[in-house]
């Protein structure tokens, strides 16, 4: 009792004269509920410390870029390392050792990312026995974190870590820090790294006399960092190189001299803040497909349609675990697996090729994994998903694909799924307002249509009570600026207890993979009368 009550007079509270956010309201209602706790002779039963934790648990879940969500995931974290006084139960301990992991994870740049390591390091120490863990967190704090206050009580201060030359912020100016580039034949993205927000102003100057085309982009306010290369090689199909130079005192700007070009498009994306600049070429013919074995033709060679390449999107991974569910379910791990039945049904039923974005649990940037789909000239792209929800009684199917949304439910999963790049959802919207004119919206909604009624009808059949959440619309940052069409699919929700069961039987997510490719069958039948 006398920790809990030390750990609640580290609270800080925010301004009572300013209007709080949505986020701030559910945090400090929260921690109302908490003081109340430990105020009352409650505080001896489990269901009202759950009661309590569950409120924390709600901020993270429906406000995961909020900063309200860290501080709550470490409240929660200490409840459960609380309630293990009480209970005795070591699922208590694990339990707040998976939300320690999410903070310092989903969450490696916040202040208390260091604190959340040292608190579990504490568990697998003082209450777990098991020292060798204990260990390699405060080596992570004192790599991650060397400046940090928990650092700071791990080692002495000869053997601190010594200050790294960093960029210091001027006043008013943004840093350009890096140019990263994922290219093809006849599409490219590059994406220029920043330290801030800036304005740009994207020209184009076509081919003339002799001299290929460029797209250059000025940002302000900026600076080029000087250990910045002013030159980046490329030689793909259609750009050559990159250039940045300091253009003004205020202004860099970046050149593409490119080969070809078709079109562009540029966007801005913040947390982290960067620039993104699509090249998209003129697709070149495909090769025909050639006769299988014993004269048989796949059913995509049939219907003679340019259904050759599909790519699949395992969703998170590595770092991002994604949603954590009951019977300590990680999104990640499933999505990994239906992705790779998928794949399977997919080449019996169509006959085609199917790429995916990780075939391993390793990190792919929600930025990179449209871009792979791009590369690869894929014809479909399928993102699949684990939905989780601080309601355990929402449960069901939904499958998405990108456009403008009012549907608060929607904003919560885009905001959710998009949680791993902190992106707003107000950013995203501004963003579609240019890449929309590009994306093939009625394509993807006919797919996600298709898909969705396949994959309900599918699971109904084995299954009771599974519930038809329908097909909407999300601005996803893994479809963003995907060239064909694109959907993101729901399978069930990691929160739900029935659902959570489901997700752990290996026929049932076999049977939702069959059931997206039902769905994926459906929509080649439908393009082929549509013909």
């Amino acid at each position: 009792m006398i920790l809990f009550l030390l750990l609640l007079g580290l609270f800080l509270l925010p301004n009572p004269s300013q209007a709080l956010t949505p986020s701030e309201k559910a945090f400090l209602s929260a921690k109302k509920e908490m003081e109340k706790l430990a105020r009352s002779s409650r505080v001896k039963y489990r269901r009202y410390w759950i009661r309590v934790i569950n409120r924390f648990r709600k901020v993270y879940l429906w406000y995961p870029e909020s900063p309200e969500a860290p501080k709550a995931l470490i409240w929660t974290a200490r409840l459960y390392r609380n309630l293990y006084g009480y209970s005795q139960r070591r699922k208590d301990l694990e339990d707040a050792l998976r939300r320690y992991r999410m903070l310092w994870e989903h969450y490696p740049k916040h202040p208390l990312a260091d604190d959340a390591l040292y608190e579990a390091s504490e568990i697998y120490l003082k209450y777990l026995n098991r020292p060798e863990e204990a260990q390699k967190l405060r080596a992570l704090i004192l790599k991650r974190y060397p400046h940090g206050d928990m650092a700071a009580k791990l080692s002495p201060p000869s053997l601190r870590a010594p200050p790294k030359e960093v960029l210091k912020p001027l006043p008013g100016k943004v840093w350009v820090k890096g140019v990263r580039h994922w290219s093809g034949e006849d599409y490219s993205r590059v994406v220029v790294d920043l330290s801030g927000k800036v304005q740009y102003r994207d020209h184009i100057l076509k081919a003339h006399q002799g001299r290929p085309p460029r797209v250059y982009v000025d940002l302000r306010p900026a600076r080029l960092s000087p250990y910045l290369k002013p030159e980046v090689s490329i030689q793909d199909g259609l750009l050559s190189r990159v250039r940045l130079g300091q253009y003004k005192n205020d202004t860099v700007r970046v050149v593409l001299d490119l080969k070809s070009l078709t079109s562009y498009r540029t966007f801005y994306l913040g947390s982290p803040p960067r620039l993104v600049i699509d090249l998209i070429g003129e697709e070149k013919p495909r090769s025909p497909l050639k006769p299988p074995a014993q004269g048989r033709y796949s059913l995509a060679q049939q219907l003679g349609l340019k259904i050759r390449r599909i790519v699949i999107d395992p969703g998170h991974g590595g770092k991002d675990p994604g949603a954590l569910g009951l019977y300590g379910l990680k999104e990640k791990h499933l999505t990994l697996k239906v992705s790779r039945y998928l794949a399977q049904e997919l080449q019996k039923t169509l006959g085609c090729e199917v790429l995916l974005t990780r075939d391993r649990d390793t990190f792919i940037p929600l930025i990179k994994r449209p871009a792979i789909a791009n590369l690869k000239r894929a014809d479909l792209f399928v993102s699949i998903h684990v939905n989780a929800s601080p309601n355990r009684r929402t449960r069901g199917i939904e499958t998405y694909y990108l456009n403008f949304t009012t549907d608060p439910e929607a904003m919560r999963v885009a905001a959710m799924e998009n949680a791993v790049s902190n992106q707003s959802l107000s950013e995203l919207q501004s963003i579609l307002k240019k890449i929309l004119r590009n994306t093939k919206i009625e394509e993807s909604r006919r797919l996600a249509q298709a898909v969705q009624k396949a994959l309900v009808k599918r699971l109904s059949r084995r299954w009771r009570g599974v519930k038809d959440l329908g097909v909407k619309k999300a601005p996803f940052l893994v479809l963003v600026g995907t060239r064909m069409p694109a959907i993101l699919v729901e399978i069930s929700f990691i929160t739900n207890p029935t659902e959570a069961r489901r997700l752990r039987d290996e026929r049932y997510l076999r049977e939702i993979a069959r059931g997206i490719a039902e769905g994926l069958k459906a929509y080649v039948n439908q393009m082929k009368v549509a013909s």
